[in-house]
């Protein structure tokens, strides 16, 4: 019972995780430990780490609960990187699915990444992909979050970007901007570190137009298409007032040059401006600016897709003024 109670206590700090070496180190025999993920009273999430109390979490695990467990199964020196450090500094733009969780140990040079599935474990649950890998990172590049050791999110973010499309990185560097995790100084630098780098001149053209005054990945991406399609807005986040100084809109993006009625741009997530509250408002605006002599142009996640529907889009508005 003492060393129950004393696996709680550690395991509640850990968020709910313990090792099989931690069980034995507080007084439990390796029987007891195949006892309780045998009978399920534990889950094994990857090799000797365990969720205690698993009748508890029937509605799956968080992502934090999957980086946790990638770190305890390497050990105190291990850090998260890549994607997995980007997610966890609350940057947005990646996908939406946690397909791998990926953790560093110090060491010499990649040796070769190793990845493991909790597929391949007795009694294991079924969650992401571990990729482990082997790198020279200084001590001052690493941070701790909430408790976890991660990479600095400059270099965290280059690594991510060096193996994502153009959409995702610009999402990912404006959002890091915008958020307030990264200045440009820091992202700049950390483009420049990496030269020689496979990937690094797309990444630097990228980086070249990334703003922190983009408030979401589909406002990012609709800009990207209109930069690949040389109808760059000239304006982000324009302010509109009405006769007497009251702000009334804040474009997404705004063509102001050389026209007689300026054009905003409206990315709209369906998530937020499906809501009928969000409608009514959206209604108000659009006639509002139209009564300013805006015209308006407003694209969702389906344009962003197709980045040419955009462009043709932005093209023909711009013309018809």
């Amino acid at each position: 019972m003492d060393s129950d109670a004393a696996i709680r206590r550690l395991a509640h700090s850990q968020d709910s995780l313990v090792t099989t070496a931690q069980a034995l180190s507080l007084g439990m025999t390796r029987a007891d430990v195949f006892t309780r993920t045998r009978r399920r009273e534990w889950l094994t999430l990857t090799r000797g780490v365990h969720l205690v109390d698993a009748d508890l979490y029937t509605d799956g695990l968080s992502e934090r609960t999957w980086w946790r467990a990638a770190l305890l199964a390497q050990g105190p020196s291990a850090f998260l990187v890549a994607q997995t450090a980007v997610r966890a500094y609350g940057v947005r733009g990646l996908p939406a699915n946690l397909a791998s969780v990926e953790v560093a140990v110090p060491g010499g040079l990649s040796r070769g990444d190793r990845a493991t599935t909790t597929a391949e474990l007795d009694g294991g649950v079924d969650g992401p992909r571990i990729v482990v890998r082997q790198l020279v990172v200084p001590a001052t590049d690493v941070v701790e979050i909430g408790g976890m050791r991660v990479r600095t999110i400059a270099h965290s973010l280059v690594d991510t970007a060096l193996n994502s499309d153009r959409p995702t990185t610009l999402s990912m560097l404006d959002s890091a901007l915008h958020i307030g995790v990264a200045t440009r100084d820091d992202l700049d630098a950390a483009i420049i570190a990496a030269r020689g780098r496979r990937g690094v001149v797309a990444l630097r053209d990228v980086g070249s137009h990334m703003d922190g005054r983009a408030e979401s990945p589909l406002e990012s991406r609709v800009r990207l298409a209109c930069i690949d399609g040389r109808v760059a807005p000239d304006e982000l986040q324009h302010p509109v007032y009405d006769d007497i100084g009251n702000l009334i809109a804040l474009g997404d993006m705004a063509w102001l040059k050389w026209r007689s009625r300026p054009l905003i741009g409206e990315a709209d997530g369906a998530a937020v401006h499906s809501l009928p509250s969000a409608v009514f408002r959206d209604r108000w605006r659009s006639n509002a600016l139209t009564a300013r002599s805006y015209d308006t142009i407003r694209f969702t996640w389906a344009d962003a897709m197709q980045p040419q529907r955009i462009v043709a889009a932005v093209r023909s508005a711009l013309q018809a003024a």
